[in-house]
């Protein structure tokens, strides 16, 4: 049977009705910083409210958008975007738009919004989120320095309103922000055990997560360039033996009841926006989903089996019969450390992607399926992108297989992309504080480049193909 969204959230992934309150203290609405709403306007670009068509991601000039792009990380402790202390934001949107680059991942932590409840809807401002994550003598110094390169910011200035700022700035340079929920608990993303790993995991509690989207995609009516959001990064079972983990199976029934309830709450706070689905096992795998396959019982890596799965009713996720479902978008990762794929020989990577859930985009199954023996139609055409990749930043970028794989997938269909990441630097990295980071675009100061060769031989043409 298809199943419908209160079932799914209610009945099967068994969400407590405390835990399922989406509001508890008081409407969304009232806690968004100004409330001074945009009404997307389908006369200038963006061309927005953009929705889906098939394959294809379209504005409302029916137009096919296309999407190549770069992560821009700010899920850290200071939940401030990277590299403010080091350039100015029109600094570091013109070296995004150098590149041709026109769409910006935009991480954050639910901890952002957490804290402003906590504060009675009062956000934080810069000095006290510096000296939060970095203690007193460098967040004082660190905000100095943002202030320094910024000079419209105080100590005051709260996290939301840069992120004003920064789409603002965006929007002059025609450059999309998808904010991306990449953790719960502000830290560097991601492993098994670090709490933010599945659905009520001890960092990853469901009613803050739906609380914290609907804020967002509120404060997303704000900004026209703000089209689209992702509902959470790199989905993964959680292991933890010193803290309790998630009650809730990892399977793909928890995977779809919980995204189901929360596309509905997004949509209920800004039905203009795309909402991107990611994938199982570090957002590697949508093939349930996409190939039409009963949740109950549909394999995926390490997944909690459901043991009775086969004595009951069929449960088929059903895109179609949602009132959002020409807004959804999947969005799938890639890495040469997986676990479970083989990223080593592109034939097999590319029938990898085809059964991971590019199926859904209508291609054909590549020569490979006849290896893999794998590869099953998609039920329902989608847009899928691929929102996170990444290689060392340096001579062996040119040879690099899976990059040179992801590189002509792409391009032969027209795939959307965003590499990671923009960030040469950290202001606090896995307890580190000033750590560099060698696969990163930019360098450690933000002034320039890792691999200028790269940037100019590798990711320009790359990102101008996507266009032609």
């Amino acid at each position: 049977m298809f199943l419908s969204t209160q079932l799914l959230a209610a009945a099967v992934v068994g969400i407590s009705t405390a835990s399922a309150a989406l509001l508890p203290e008081r409407d969304v609405s009232s806690f968004v910083y100004g409330r001074q709403e945009v009404t997307n306007s389908s006369g200038s670009w963006p061309y927005g409210p953009f929705s889906t068509q098939g394959r294809d991601i379209v504005n409302t000039k029916g137009e096919a958008v296309t999407f190549a792009g770069v992560n821009w990380p700010g899920s850290g402790e200071t939940m401030v975007p990277e590299g403010l202390e080091w350039a100015s934001i029109e600094d570091i949107l013109s070296q995004v738009e150098s590149v041709g680059f026109n769409f910006i991942r935009f991480t954050y932590a639910i901890e952002m919004v957490d804290q402003i409840y906590e504060r009675n809807g009062s956000d934080v401002g810069l000095e006290i989120a510096m000296i939060n994550g970095l203690g007193y003598e460098n967040g004082t110094k660190v905000t100095n320095e943002i202030i320094a390169k910024n000079p419209t910011f105080t100590k005051d200035t709260t996290r939301f309103e840069i992120w004003d700022h920064i789409a603002q700035v965006a929007l002059s340079k025609n450059i999309y922000i998808h904010p991306d929920v990449h953790v719960g608990k502000a830290q560097w993303c991601c492993n098994n055990t670090d709490g933010n790993a599945w659905f009520d995991d001890y960092n990853f509690p469901v009613a803050n997560w739906k609380r914290g989207l609907q804020y967002v995609a509120t404060w997303a009516s704000r900004h026209n360039n703000v089209v689209s959001m992702s509902l959470r990064n790199e989905l993964r079972r959680a292991i933890n033996e010193t803290a309790p983990t998630s009650s809730l199976g990892y399977n793909w029934v928890t995977l779809v009841g919980n995204y189901t309830a929360a596309t509905d709450a997004i949509h209920t706070a800004n039905p203009d926006l795309l909402v991107t689905w990611s994938g199982m096992q570090y957002d590697q795998d949508l093939s349930a989903l996409i190939q039409g396959k009963n949740l109950n019982t549909a394999p995926c890596y390490k997944c909690d089996a459901i043991r009775d799965g086969l004595r009951r009713d069929p449960i088929i996720f059903d895109l179609a019969s949602h009132p959002w479902a020409n807004k959804v978008v999947y969005e799938l990762h890639l890495y040469s450390m997986s676990e479970d794929l083989d990223t080593g020989s592109c034939p097999i990577v590319f029938a990898e992607l085809y059964n991971a859930g590019f199926n859904a985009i209508g291609m054909a199954p590549p020569p490979a399926c006849n290896v893999t023996k794998n590869c099953v139609s998609a039920v329902r055409n989608t847009p899928v992108i691929i929102s996170e990749f990444g290689a060392a930043q340096d001579v062996s970028l040119f040879n690099d297989t899976l990059m040179n794989c992801l590189k002509d997938f792409t391009q032969q269909n027209n795939v959307s992309w965003a590499m990671w990441s923009l960030a040469g630097s950290y202001r606090i990295r896995s307890g580190g504080q000033g750590v560099g980071d060698t696969w990163a675009l930019g360098n450690y100061n933000w002034t320039g480049w890792n691999y200028p060769e790269g940037v100019e031989k590798w990711w320009k043409p790359w990102v101008t193909s996507m266009f032609d």
